[in-house]
């Protein structure tokens, strides 16, 4: 074989190298959204913390366990620095079935499933340069809601520093959650807390959504008012929680 015969069949074997990792990353950037399930999720707060992935672990679950524990009571809960958590109500009102068009009553609650309602304190908006569009009343959920997650609630859930986690460890676990969950979401990739086996278990994920345009109410004065578009932290409660609270 010719020397120009193994430069031209170099040439095409580098070609289609080239064209099979530029076709994955199309699909990885024109395909569906990634998502980071929680063994991701506790492995890349270890690293950021710098703690055992059984310690990252620990800080994790005593944020969704205390968060679930306040919701299925009824009461508000917020994560200091990151968001909070409430029972949704809203009242029954017509809607519309996505397979026949037709217009039907919706009861039950909310249209879009979930239960529970995530509005991000302004710390966490503005770290994922979004505009929470709520202004005090944002700031007020995240500041008087009715159990408030914080390190020293997490050391001393867990067990304070013998057993469990220290107010030290527990500070540096949650804020490697909160950072892990905002380089996330700024890529558009989807945040799952459920289980291993099945992300749609257990606690619930976490995603950006667009917020159309839309006409609003003015809560004090009763006069409609004009709501710009503005993208929003989706969460969408798993099956154990949403059985929890309901």
């Amino acid at each position: 074989m010719s020397q120009n015969d193994l430069s031209r069949r170099t040439v095409l074997r580098r070609g289609a190298i080239l064209s099979t990792a530029l076709g994955l990353g199309l699909l990885t950037t024109t395909g569906q959204v990634a998502a980071m399930n929680k063994a991701e999720l506790i492995e890349a707060m270890a690293s950021k913390s710098g703690l055992r992935k059984s310690d990252a672990k620990k800080a994790l679950d005593g944020f969704t366990d205390a968060t679930t524990k306040a919701l299925e009571k009824g009461d508000s809960a917020v994560l200091v620095g990151f968001g909070s958590f409430s029972i949704s109500k809203r009242s029954a009102r017509t809607g519309r079935n996505p397979s026949t068009g037709r217009n039907s009553s919706s009861r039950n609650g909310p249209v879009d499933d979930s239960p529970v309602t995530f509005d991000a304190c302004p710390e966490f908006a503005a770290a994922l340069d979004l505009n929470p569009g709520k202004g005090d009343e944002a700031s007020a959920k995240c500041r008087d809601a009715d159990v408030v997650i914080d390190a020293e609630y997490i050391a001393s859930a867990t067990g304070g520093s013998h057993e469990g986690l220290s107010e030290e460890d527990a500070k540096r676990a949650l804020e490697a959650f909160i950072n892990t969950t905002t380089e996330a979401l700024k890529k558009g990739d989807r945040i799952s807390v459920g289980r291993e086996e099945d992300e749609d278990e257990g606690f619930g994920t976490f995603s950006i959504s667009k917020r159309s345009a839309r006409t609003g109410r003015n809560p004090q004065t009763g006069k409609e008012i004009q709501i710009a578009a503005k993208n929003v932290v989706k969460f969408k409660a798993g099956a154990e929680l949403s059985k929890a609270v309901n």
